[in-house]
């Protein structure tokens, strides 16, 4: 190997040592929006000649001049030493590591990574029993966690989590749970935490039971939980799977609206964290279905899901005649019944006094027979001495 191909060699090795020397900085680019990958030098009288690399390729040069409208410079600012790249409206293509060259001299490696964050949470039911917990447009797939209070064995839970990428590339999640047969005990918490640990959201649901009869006002309970402060609340009732709007509240400007007229809330308690629903004469079968108050806070989502049913007035009228007219049948057959063995008694003992008196008088037929063969027995005996001495 001749002297000059080996120096090259010892250029290059010693060349990329330094370049691994180079520290890289980690950039977190938020989806859809701008970021700015930083990098700085020494600038010096001569012309400035800056080139940006992603993952070995050139997607930007002053010289030659190379771009394209994903990326910018800071044209005004180069010539002070600033090569940062802007980086336009952020996919999940800008992840990725880049390195930044200013005068042929390599001055830092970025490690970009780009998230679409967690911006909504959902938790809700379906007729089959299921408890859904969801999310859409996240990036990378989070974490699903699942847990109630009082808390119950992770291995009773088993969760189903589903994760489908996007025309975009970011993830819609869902995650199944089927409800425990003591649900009513039990609030169901889940957590979906970002891939990189930056956010995590909370959704609950707690499930109750009401019934009540047709044209009584109704409360229906529903509390904002203490480390909800502040909250936007909607209620919905559900029916047949149409689901419609009720009512609505902002604990921070305290204002409500109201698609049903005879549903409102108590203001005082509402500034109190209390948002029960108050139901004015609901009419049976129109207004019997599931109830939900839904808490929306900062990264967090309360549920309550209340069914109601409602006894209509005729109906009740129906089932106490029905229950009077049973009852009147049940009585009749007791006193059937009492009146049956009344008549057995008293069959069975006037059988026992015949029977009494029959022996009575097959008695006396006995003893009356027996007296007469006496009188007949001893005449006998004096008569035969008598014949047989003469």
């Amino acid at each position: 190997m001749s002297r000059t191909l080996y120096g090259a060699y010892v250029v290059l090795w010693i060349f990329s040592l330094v370049e691994c020397k180079v520290p890289a900085v980690r950039v977190t680019c938020i989806f859809s929006e701008d970021c700015i990958l930083p990098c700085s030098f020494t600038p010096n009288n001569s012309d400035v000649n800056i080139k940006w690399y992603q993952q070995d390729a050139l997607i930007l040069s002053l010289q030659p001049r190379h771009s394209n409208d994903k990326v910018w410079l800071f044209s005004d600012n180069v010539s002070e030493g600033n090569a940062s790249l802007l980086v336009k409206q952020v996919d999940t293509r800008s992840k990725g590591r880049y390195k930044c060259v200013a005068n042929n001299v390599t001055q830092t490696y970025v490690i970009a990574t780009v998230e679409a964050p967690i911006s909504t949470i959902f938790i809700n039911t379906d007729p089959s029993g299921l408890i859904r917990c969801s999310t859409k447009e996240v990036y990378p797939a989070p974490m699903v966690q699942w847990s109630t209070k009082p808390s119950l064995p992770p291995a009773a839970l088993q969760p189903i989590t589903r994760m489908a990428p996007g025309g975009k590339g970011l993830f819609t999640v869902e995650s199944v749970l089927k409800q425990q047969n003591n649900s009513l005990d039990h609030i169901y918490v889940c957590n979906i935490t970002s891939k990189y640990g930056t956010q995590t959201w909370t959704a609950s649901l707690k499930l109750q039971e009401m019934n009540s009869s047709e044209g009584q006002d109704l409360i229906i309970p529903c509390r904002a939980p203490k480390d909800l402060q502040s909250f936007s609340l909607v209620w919905t009732f559900t029916t047949v799977n149409k689901t419609t709007d009720v009512l609505e509240y902002d604990s921070r400007t305290h204002k409500s609206s109201r698609s049903w007229d005879h549903a409102e809330l108590e203001e005082e308690n509402a500034l109190k964290g209390d948002v029960s629903l108050n139901l004015q004469k609901p009419v049976g079968s129109k207004h019997s279905g599931i109830y939900t108050c839904a808490l929306s806070g900062a990264k967090t989502r309360h549920v309550i899901q209340t069914r109601v049913v409602f006894t209509s007035s005729r109906q009740g009228k129906d089932f106490l005649k029905y229950n009077l007219w049973m009852l009147g049948i049940v009585a009749g057959l007791i006193a059937l019944l009492a009146i049956t063995l009344v008549i057995k008694k008293y069959r069975a003992k006037l059988k026992r006094n015949q029977e009494n008196a029959e022996e009575d008088a097959e008695m006396q037929s006995m003893n009356s027979a027996k007296t007469l063969e006496e009188p007949e027995a001893g005449s006998k005996l004096l008569t035969e001495p008598s014949g047989s001495h003469s």
